[in-house]
């Protein structure tokens, strides 16, 4: 929805330049006294460019400054986006646990609604006005001259789409009736009884815009003084005076008619149109020939598209095949590129020689991690459809689809020689390349490079976990010349003391001759240690643990297992239940949402979801069960949770 949203956005921004340009131009030429007709193909082509994504390209040199050229690629990029979010990869929507649907709402949801509500309303006001002009004039008969009039026709107006009327009033006799006739035949010969409503149409898609108005009115405006123009063509000037003197009494009559489906004859600026009327000349052929190539000339550049050609450095985008049209999962690993050395990993202890993982992407630049609180990672920013690379060997822990991360993967790279466990994140990629479980190698194909999740262009999100703590990949990661930091051994030192504190924290070891269940020795936290809220209680409906914890916080497996259940019920809210074997189960509740899905092999401490306050809930928590042989069993005791 997110996508959709921005891409329409800035179709109405770059609709929005295209009036204001029209508008400007319109201005000199009727000074110059151009006529009408040439303007109102300039608005129809603002029109077109209101609805149509597509346009002539223009390439613009790129700017040198780095910050003008990265928002010029978001701008560029956002324009590429389709109308229609893509289709989620089938290895993400067969991963993704089932969520209720105001679990999956955004604030894009609430502003695409807001747009809607306006549309239609917009909508029905001008189809039940063009219902009630025509009921209104429902008795109106047929004139000898091919018009309709009565006591029920006010003022002189053309009604109808596809096979218009012309309505006209009784008293209206004499020259002022043929050329006021003759004003509304012109309207019917040139196809503004269609083109007015489908101009309507376009600004109600756009009603949020002001400029969409400008353009609308501009566009009447010039469509009532080209038909004039046309009916008093020949004309001497007393005729153009009692025209003008018609004009001015149904002007006079009343609030003008203002329909989609109408085209009123006292419509529009009297006072600028009988202006033009008195002071209307033909041009001649030279004038005439610079005025129509001063509208050709606008209405190509209403069309222009202007795009920033690609730096040097950027890697061209991938070929539109249909493997990478739509990729689908591959569980066989695919051979390590040639230029995508396998990586070892990172020595904390020996920071000299620490090797570095691959680059996951080719990318054009890099907007840096931040803290752990803000910014986790690096986005390394690429042409939607670029290949994302796994940066070392490992085994994939999810391959799903996040209302943050978007499609996003995970890799488990193993323990290096001081015994640390590495982790690294991979998100907001237009599809993934493969699934839970799958063994990977350094370089192998992972996904490719997209916008989906909470991102504002196309990019992948890179994190790195050592133990459980968040490092900044840049120290670790072969990037490209100065984008990569130098790791010293002070740093190092940090990030080491940092990794074995969190990791001390998170795990409780077991203590000696703690009663072991079903062969599980060690378990770990499924939180970060939290206050507990409420304790094990099952003789009063309570068999299980709560703890309190702030909504997103991350929840772990306890132990090694398999998901048998990832599911949302009523009570429970978005729930996992995993089994450990040996009769031995263990059920998170009220998740905010979840990571993994039923089948799917977890290791412990490997995140199953998120915090958060689903079902039947007071507040953020997260509600912690075990059973034993389907019997409810307390933990707080073992290892676990020794109080």
């Amino acid at each position: 929805m997110r996508s959709t949203v921005l891409a329409f956005l800035l179709l109405s921004a770059r609709g929005g330049v295209a009036a204001l340009a029209a508008w400007l131009v319109c201005r000199a030429l009727r000074h110059a006294h151009a006529p009408s007709r040439l303007l109102c193909w300039l608005w129809l082509a603002v029109g077109l460019r209101f609805v149509l994504p597509w346009g002539i390209p223009l390439k613009l040199p790129r700017p040198e400054s780095a910050p003008l050229a990265a928002a010029a690629d978001t701008v560029q990029e956002l324009g590429e986006l389709p109308l229609l979010p893509p289709a989620p990869a089938a290895a993400a929507a067969a991963a993704a646990a089932p969520l209720p649907w105001y679990a999956r709402l955004t604030p894009w949801h609430a502003l695409a609604a807001v747009w809607l509500v306006g549309v239609l309303v917009l909508a029905v006001r001008g189809a039940v006005g063009y219902l009630k002009l025509k009921r209104c004039v429902a008795l109106a008969c047929k004139t000898p001259d091919g018009c309709y009039g009565g006591a029920c026709v006010p003022t002189p107006f053309t009604l109808g789409f596809v096979r218009p009327r012309v309505y006209l009033p009784d008293s209206l006799q004499g020259p002022a009736r043929q050329a006021v006739l003759l004003h509304e035949r012109t309207h019917i010969r040139r196809r503004d009884p269609l083109v007015k409503p489908l101009f309507y149409a376009v600004v109600c898609l756009h009603w949020f815009n002001p400029l969409a108005w400008l353009a609308l009115r501009a566009f009447e405006h010039d469509m009532e003084a080209a038909c004039d123009e046309a009916a008093v063509q020949g004309c001497t000037l007393a005729e153009r005076s009692t025209y003008c003197e018609s004009l001015l009494q149904f002007a006079m009559q009343g609030r003008p008619i203002r329909t989609p489906g109408s085209l009123a004859f006292g419509q529009g600026s009297v006072k600028e149109r009988i202006v033009h009327l008195l002071h209307y000349r033909r041009l001649g052929a030279g004038a005439l020939a610079l005025c129509a190539v001063a509208v050709g000339v606008s209405v190509t550049a209403c069309m222009v598209r202007p795009q920033v050609e690609a730096s040097h450095a950027a890697p061209e985008p991938p070929a539109a095949t249909a493997e990478t049209a739509e990729p689908t999962p591959t569980p066989a690993p695919t051979e390590t590129p040639a230029a995508m050395p396998a990586a070892t990993l990172p020595t904390l202890s020996d920071a000299a020689n620490s090797p570095r993982f691959v680059c996951p992407v080719k990318y054009k630049y890099i907007s840096r991690f931040a803290t752990k609180y803000s910014h986790r990672g690096d986005d390394l920013h690429a042409a939607e459809g670029t290949e994302i690379y796994a940066a070392a060997d490992g085994v994939v822990l999810a391959a799903q689809e996040h209302y943050s991360w978007g499609n996003f993967v995970e890799i488990d790279h193993g323990t290096d020689a001081d015994g640390l466990r590495w982790v690294t994140l991979y998100a907001h990629m237009k599809s993934c390349a493969v699934v839970p479980g799958q063994t990977v190698t350094a370089g192998q194909v992972i996904g490719y490079v997209g916008h989906t999740g909470y991102t504002t262009g196309n990019a992948c999100h890179f994190e790195m976990h050592v133990n459980g703590t968040l490092v900044e990949p840049r120290y670790f990661t072969a990037y490209d010349g100065s984008d990569a930091a130098e790791l010293t051994q002070e740093k190092a030192d940090e990030i080491l003391a940092e990794a074995v504190r969190n990791a001390s924290s998170d795990q409780v070891t077991a203590a000696d001759g703690a009663a072991a269940l079903s062969g599980v020795e060690l378990f770990t936290l499924p939180v970060a240690p939290p206050p507990q809220v409420s304790g094990y209680d099952p003789e009063n409906g309570h068999p299980g643990i709560d703890f309190a914890a702030e909504e997103g916080a991350e929840v772990y497996a306890v132990a090694d297992g398999i998901v048998t259940t990832a599911d949302y019920d009523a009570e429970k809210g978005n729930y996992v239940v995993l089994d450990h074997g040996g009769g031995l189960e263990t059920e998170y509740q009220h998740l905010k949402s979840s990571l993994v899905s039923a089948g799917q092999s977890v290791v412990q401490c490997q995140v199953l979801g998120y915090v958060g306050s689903t079902g039947n809930s007071t507040g953020p928590h997260l509600h912690f069960e075990a059973r034993q042989d389907s019997a409810p069993a307390d933990l707080t005791g073992t290892a676990l949770l020794a109080e």
